[in-house]
């Protein structure tokens, strides 16, 4: 329906200005602005309705990326891919943490069973995203944790190989994520919270 396929239009429209605003915008990763634009980024919003659904999405997004690196010459290869869901899944919410259970059925059925396991790898981000596996919903705010919040749940893959890239390319790889969390936390809370709300509202306004 034209509502279905505006709703969907929306998610990536959000993700969108997210990787503008926030992910690049507050420096979040500096390998991210020259992948940014197609065909390097593929963007797909998530029809699934069952985790099963989202595993043969994202098979497919793996084989584009396969395809890439088994045949260096193809145009238009993308390096990396953001497969955007919505909030439901199973006939139930789609919290982080039945995000993080999905990653692991994800990982053993498209990863490791299609033999992706040494080329690609796994990221998530989520709007309730926490770096404690012990947090609490309702409990105490960290402002760290928006540098793996995002305004839809979002499967990321990457190439092992611009992974790798990155780290030998780049001065302190390993010490982004920390520093990234410090930066937030010097921020705070409401700033962080404000800012990912505007990429959603942004698009409630359009």
């Amino acid at each position: 329906s034209t509502a279905h396929m505006s709703k969907l239009a929306r998610r990536l429209a959000d993700t969108r200005r997210w990787l503008d605003s926030i992910v690049i915008g507050q420096r979040l990763c500096p390998f991210a602005p020259p992948v940014r634009q197609p065909p390097a980024l593929r963007l797909r919003a998530s029809v699934a309705e069952c985790s099963c659904g989202v595993a043969a999405e994202l098979a497919e997004e793996a084989a584009a990326l396969r395809l890439g690196l088994d045949s260096p010459g193809t145009e238009g290869s993308p390096e990396t891919s953001l497969l955007v869901l919505g909030g439901t899944l199973d006939n139930g919410a789609l919290g982080w943490r039945e995000l993080i259970a999905l990653s692991w059925k994800l990982q053993a059925e498209v990863i490791v069973d299609r033999g992706h396991a040494e080329h690609l790898q796994i990221v998530l981000f989520h709007p309730a995203a926490t770096h404690s596996t012990y947090a609490e919903a309702g409990g105490p705010a960290d402002a760290g944790d928006f540098t793996i919040r995002s305004p839809h749940p979002v499967v990321q893959l990457l190439r092992e190989v611009d992974v790798l890239e990155g780290v030998r390319s780049h001065p302190d790889a390993e010490g982004i994520p920390g520093r990234n969390r410090v930066r937030l936390r010097g921020q705070g809370v409401a700033a962080c919270e404000e800012r990912l709300m505007r990429c959603i509202a942004a698009g409630e306004e359009a």
